[in-house]
């Protein structure tokens, strides 16, 4: 009975430990993280008043196929490799980390380049 158990703990320890394969239908981490940091900017573009004004007859659905399009995707690709990240929480912080620094980095760049020509203007 003993040897029973540690089996099974053995079992269950590894079966843990091990990473398990990507499936093939879903998006790789890489171009997740390229495909949301484009939602997210496109997002916040359309929060422009001035730009939401001239596409207010669009449908932003319209903008996400495009964003899927250009990466290879479709929209159900996107929405089964999301379903597959959600369910495998750990990639998903991943993904979500990495968009996090990638667009934090993108507005200190923006900052700093808005610094440098306002420090221009003033000379």
């Amino acid at each position: 009975m003993k040897n029973f158990i540690l089996i099974l703990i053995a079992i269950f320890i590894f079966s843990c430990g091990q990473d398990k394969k990507v499936p093939d239908y879903v998006i790789p981490q890489s171009d997740m993280i390229n495909i949301v940091i484009d939602i997210h900017l496109t997002d916040g573009l359309l929060t422009v008043k001035e730009v939401r004004r001239d596409l207010t007859s669009k449908d932003s659905i319209n903008y996400y196929d495009a964003i899927f399009n250009n990466y290879g995707y479709s929209r159900t690709d996107f929405d089964t490799s999301v379903y597959y990240y959600s369910k495998n929480i750990n990639k998903y912080d991943q993904i979500y980390a990495e968009v996090l620094n990638r667009l934090n980095e993108m507005e200190t760049e923006l900052i700093q380049e808005e610094n440098k020509e306002n420090v221009e203007i003033e000379d």
